[in-house]
């Protein structure tokens, strides 16, 4: 022991003992010497504590450990061993009562110098057969999952063979390397000496793809920006290996030691250790969702990683009401159920749910409902049944192997010759090359997926059969407490807002919460307020088609009749009808009480105070109807020096007075009073909606009268009136709106905007008359051909004005650009689409600068010439698939869809502005004029039409404030030193 010590005692160097020793011969000796001794000193401790105690240690026992590898042996900023390894290692020691030293080294040295017996253990590494050769192995601690990290710009990598333009970042020593050689050979390498080398490779772009284990370093000093750009999601999981403790060769005896103090430690402390180390992050008071990254439109990804989706905005939603934080947590879905069961996170989103679903945890209650269907290849058409598709040449069935409904598909059809796929992807694959004739899927899923692949002509559903799926919160164990939360909180959730969610998502086929909201369920209190209340009175007006009327058997009829038809279907209320001869007097009596509700109004901050207001039901533009003689007209301007009718009491009056003082307008108590006003010429037009005033022009004594689109107002957008004190009311009205379908309300349209000419002549009771009197026969004959050739002449002009009457409904009757109702419509339903696909939308808000001076210097005519001019250069500027819109006097904007960046809006500005910076050759002079432009962005600067709007006026003003004649993006745009 003396001689050990002495030949262990660190305070010698080599070149002492070489000065004992003569000769290298003698030195060798001296080394195996020592090395033995070593050995023997820890059979001796190993044979000490066997036999009832530990011997005295004179030095600790030696443990490698590599300072990078994060998160099972490392070092912190304070340069501590920390990891998984070091707290089951010094567990360990516990349980043993020995003590243990970790060295912390490079890589390629922990293995060569616990190989050479310099350092007693090695503190974990992969299993690999070219190791073997120079340690023995403890048995595995833990199934070892290795990962290839993936920079988020390669959208389309999704597994390997998909990486081979790609050079692999390794580092040198790594059990990476053989695995990729093994199973990967085609794969090139590119090896780095520390993985914080890889990491700095990685950030400067060097290599898009690298290796790594299950988290990144966070001693990193770049790990955020890192983590950033090799997510999460991104990994692919390429090998399953065993990760062990290591000694040198044929060390059996330490070895062994190892092995006894491993099994002390208890299953229970053992998980905790992984979970601390390799369970994920947990906010603080957050639940944690898992999302999988590729089901759209329920759950996906942006470009940038973030989530989006159906799904993704109801678990929103859900937080919001509840008060309950979540985090989403991004993982395939096979990783998903492995991680709630391990209890690293606390539920998964939402799991496919049917009769025969066998998976690990417990189901909360269904938040949403699905349906599978067969997808059929339209090579093969009429398919009606699905035994036919047994008959067709290439009979397979793609199924994924995962689908949840997998088990009823083989029980109800055993016949079908079923191809099982590993993803979605792989049997679209299939599909799309004919190796299978058909697929079954998630509808909503495989929509989206179609569209995604420009293959939505190529297939379509059958009617039958369906496979109906639930989509529930899953969990990894019975917790009721956290399942009770959650069927709570969605119970609690307002049906009217999951239906605007769903609208936003699912465009096509049967919506869920549609469907829910159309059964109307009524609360306990919403029940008894309508038990209580025998009947509503609703306030009409007696003379105001089609919208509402009475006709001449003296029933009320109109748009708003058709509309509380349904409501009362649904609702179980019941009304009675009070008839008003003018909007004046109908609205005073809801605020006298006289009338419970009243429908065809529009919200306004003074009516707010006064009366309350259910949801919109119908959207209206603003016309003026005026003789034919005046010609087209296109703004409130326009009529500057002349004087307009409008019903008393509308909301409209005090603003056109305020924007409009040079217009004198004319209060009138109805719609006959203003018309008659106009027939007689005591104003030059009269004010009203355009389903009013399209009524009007049908009266065959008012051909001489046309209408124009008023621009520069806002689309009337109209709900229904309620008693204040009838709250209970107004959430009852909310639900019977909500559940009137696209369909229904189309159904009205058409009832109410088509031709219903009644000829007042029975051509068959003519003939009959006409072969009786047999001498008149001719003469008849020619009236009845004289009569259809009129009312041939009458029914086209009628069908051409109805026409007429809904194009000017959506465009500018000056320029015949796209208004702003066709804008509305137009923006609301990029939006949607831009989500599903992630791209980008663009809002450019162009007004010109100058054009005032020359509409005052020349006339409103040459104004006029300069607009059309605009308009047709502005035609220039954009795509077939982008839209040039009037806002309103001298204000354009451009609507830019399908876009990848902020760059291309930024192009299309700067061909705006050099266009309409050429000089105009007008026919009174030539002028020059230029444009002030501001840019919004979907989604970076709102999610809906009216906030990008918003956006894309303020910015337009800045820029006319900052000098004109430029373009500026919003502040958080990348592309800002565009402008």
């Amino acid at each position: 022991m003396l001689m050990m010590a002495i030949l262990t005692d660190s305070n010698i160097n080599n070149t002492d003992v070489k000065g004992i020793f003569l000769n290298n011969s003698v030195w060798t000796l001296f080394a195996n010497l020592s090395f033995h001794i070593r050995k023997i000193f820890l059979l001796c401790v190993i044979l000490g504590f066997n036999a009832g105690g530990v011997l005295a240690q004179e030095k600790p026992i030696t443990i490698a450990i590599n300072a990078t590898s994060f998160p099972y042996h490392s070092v912190n900023a304070n340069n501590e061993p920390v990891g998984l390894m070091i707290d089951l290692w010094r567990l360990w020691a516990e349980k043993q009562q020995v003590d243990v030293e970790f060295v912390a080294l490079a890589w390629n040295d922990t293995l060569a110098q616990v190989a050479d017996g310099s350092i007693d253990i090695h503190a974990g590494l992969s299993v690999i057969e070219a190791r073997k050769e120079l340690f023995s192995f403890s048995e595995p601690i833990f199934s070892l999952y290795t990962h290839l990290y993936i920079h988020q710009s390669l959208t389309q990598v999704n597994n390997m063979s998909k990486l081979t333009p790609y050079a692999i970042g390794v580092v040198k020593g790594s059990a990476h390397i053989s695995f990729l050689n093994k199973n990967f050979p085609q794969l090139e390498q590119k090896l780095y000496q520390s993985r914080h080398e890889l990491y700095d490779a990685a950030i400067n772009g060097e290599v898009l793809v690298f290796t790594g284990l299950e988290r990144l370093a966070k001693d990193y000093q770049h790990y955020k920006t890192l983590n950033q750009l090799f997510p999460a999601y991104k990994r692919l999981q390429y090998q399953q290996g065993d990760y062990a403790i290591a000694v040198a060769k044929d060390n059996q005896q330490l070895l062994s030691f190892i092995e006894q103090g491993l099994t002390k430690i208890s299953l229970e402390e053992r998980k905790a250790i992984e979970r601390k180390w390799l369970g994920i992050e947990k906010q603080k008071d957050a639940l944690q969702i898992a999302v999988a990254p590729d089901f759209p439109p329920y759950m996906a990804l942006t470009p940038t990683g973030k989530p989006q989706g159906l799904l993704i905005d109801i678990w929103r939603y859900w937080s919001e009401q509840t008060g309950n934080n979540i985090e989403f947590i991004i993982r395939d879905i096979n990783d998903e159920t492995k991680l709630t069961q391990s209890q690293d996170i606390d539920v998964i989103m939402a799991f496919p749910e049917s009769e025969q679903t066998e998976v690990a945890g417990r189901f909360a209650e269904p938040i949403y409902e699905s349906k599978a269907q067969i997808y059929i290849n339209t090579s093969y058409a009429n398919i009606n049944n699905i035994h036919d598709l047994n008959k067709l040449p290439n009979n397979k069935v793609g199924l994924v192997a995962r689908s949840t409904y997998k088990q009823e598909v083989f029980k109800a059809f055993p016949e079908l010759n079923i191809t099982l796929f590993k993803s979605a992807e792989e049997m679209l694959r299939a599909a799309e090359t004919h190796e299978i004739s058909a697929m079954i899927s998630l509808v909503d899923l495989m929509n989206a997926r179609l569209i995604q692949a420009n293959l939505q002509s190529d297939f379509y559903p059958m009617d039958s059969p369906v496979f109906p799926v639930k989509l529930s919160p899953l969990l990894g164990e019975a917790n009721e407490k956290l399942i009770s939360m959650i069927n709570e909180g969605f119970s609690g959730l307002d049906i009217n807002q999951l239906v605007k969610i769903e609208k936003r998502w699912i465009k096509t086929g049967e919506k869920y919460y549609k469907k829910r909201a159309q059964k109307v369920s009524l609360t306990a209190e919403e029940k008894e307020f309508i038990k209580k209340n025998n009947s509503i009175t609703l306030g009409i007006m007696n003379d105001f088609s089609p919208i509402e009327f009475i006709n001449q058997q003296g029933e009320f009829e109109g748009i708003n009749r058709d509309i509380i038809n349904l409501i009362s279907q649904r609702t179980g209320l019941t009304f009675k009808y009070k008839p008003y001869s003018s909007w004046h007097l109908l609205y005073q009596g809801l605020l006298n009480k006289e009338v419970d509700v009243l429908g065809s109004i529009t919200k306004t901050d003074a009516r707010e105070k006064q009366i309350l207001f259910s949801d919109t039901y119908w959207q209206m533009p603003w016309v003026i109807i005026h003789s034919q003689h005046i010609g087209k007209k296109t703004a409130f301007s326009d009529f500057y020096g002349k004087q307009l009718a409008i019903i008393k009491g509308y909301y409209l009056v005090d603003k056109l007075r305020e924007k409009y003082p040079l217009i004198t307008f004319v209060i009138v108590e109805s719609r006959n009073e203003g018309l008659l006003a106009l027939q007689q010429e005591k104003v030059d037009g009269f004010i009203a909606t355009i389903a009013s005033a399209t009524d009007l022009l049908k009266r065959e004594s008012l051909v001489a009268l046309m209408i124009s689109v008023m621009g520069s107002v806002s689309v009337d957008e109209n709900s229904f009136g309620i008693n204040p004190e009838k709250p209970l009311l107004k959430s009852i009205f909310d639900k019977g709106i909500l559940s009137i379908s696209t369909q229904e309300q189309q159904e009205i349209y058409d009832k109410w905007f088509s031709l219903a000419i009644n000829t007042g002549l029975d051509k068959k009771v003519v003939l009959q008359v006409g072969a009786q009197i047999g001498v008149l026969i001719l003469l008849v004959l020619f009236v009845i051909v004289m009569w259809n050739r009129r009312l041939q002449r009458e029914i086209n002009h009628r069908e051409q004005l109805e026409k007429i009457m809904k194009h000017m409904a959506t465009h500018d009757e000056l320029t015949g650009l796209a208004n702003r109702v066709l804008l509305k419509d137009r923006l609301t339903k990029s939006i949607a689409f831009h989500q599903r696909q992630s791209l980008k939308i663009a809002v450019l808000f162009i007004d010109l600068d100058g054009f005032k001076n020359i509409n005052d210097t020349h006339g409103h005519d040459v104004g006029d010439e300069l607009l059309k001019i605009v308009a047709y250069r502005l035609l220039g500027c954009v795509r077939k698939s982008d839209t040039v819109v009037r806002f309103g006097g001298d204000e354009f904007i451009l609507l830019l869809t399908g876009l990848h960046g902020a760059n291309e809006a930024a192009y299309v500005a700067e061909k705006v502005l050099e266009l309409i910076q050429k000089p105009f050759d007008l026919s009174k002079a030539k002028v020059n004029i230029g444009c002030s432009i501001g840019v919004a962005m979907f989604p970076e600067d709102g999610d809906n039409e009216s906030d990008l709007l918003k956006i894309a006026d303020t910015l337009m003003y800045k820029v006319k404030a900052s000098g004109k004649n430029h373009y500026a993006f919003h502040s958080n745009q990348n592309e800002d030193n565009l402008t």
